[in-house]
């Protein structure tokens, strides 16, 4: 798998990148539901160009669109940001999402030169809060009742990681990533 800033990939690709964010399967656990339209897909790109505070990248596997990832929020004076990701729902659950969350660890606390990862997992997502735990962020509080997902209100989990803190865990995780590259192709 190898990643390529959205903004700089070309428009088939882009396009592919809201099919993608429309499965239905993917919907279930982002904050917004609803299809989105091509035209405020194309707002959403066009807010990317030159935006400082927002890094979207592209998952490739075997030349087709598998996941986005993204940082967000990005605070260069703290050297904080949050970050998300969705694959594509036909290659959830085969290792791919610890694939991403590695590379994106490695590019916040190296490239983009953070100290600090917060994200937020909707807490009917229990595989992804378990998942982000591995990899050594730690729950941070609750946002109780916070989303509204198909009439029902849900709470958000809200995790975080300090750079410290991945350095420490980075040297158990790298075997396994490894070894799921390789499986993965």
């Amino acid at each position: 798998m190898h990643f390529t800033p959205l903004i700089e990939s070309a428009p088939a690709i882009q396009s592919a990148v809201r099919l993608l964010r429309n499965q239905e399967d993917v919907r279930r656990f982002m904050y917004t539901s609803h299809e989105i339209t091509q035209s405020e897909h194309d707002d959403w790109l066009a807010s990317l160009v030159g935006n400082a505070r927002q890094s979207v990248f592209v998952a490739m596997l075997d030349g087709a669109v598998a996941g986005v990832v993204s940082l967000s929020a990005i605070n260069a004076a703290q050297k904080t940001a949050d970050w998300a990701f969705y694959l594509d729902a036909r290659l959830q659950g085969k290792g791919l999402g610890s694939q991403v969350e590695f590379w994106m660890l490695d590019h916040a606390f190296n490239a983009a030169g953070l100290e600090k990862l917060n994200c937020e997992v909707l807490a009917s997502n229990p595989a992804v809060i378990k998942m982000h735990q591995k990899f050594g962020f730690q729950i941070e509080g609750v946002r109780r009742q916070n989303i509204i997902k198909e009439g029902q209100r849900l709470d958000v989990v809200l995790l975080g990681i300090t750079k410290a803190e991945w350095q420490a865990r980075r040297p158990a995780i790298e075997p396994l990533i490894t070894r799921l590259t390789h499986s993965n192709g």
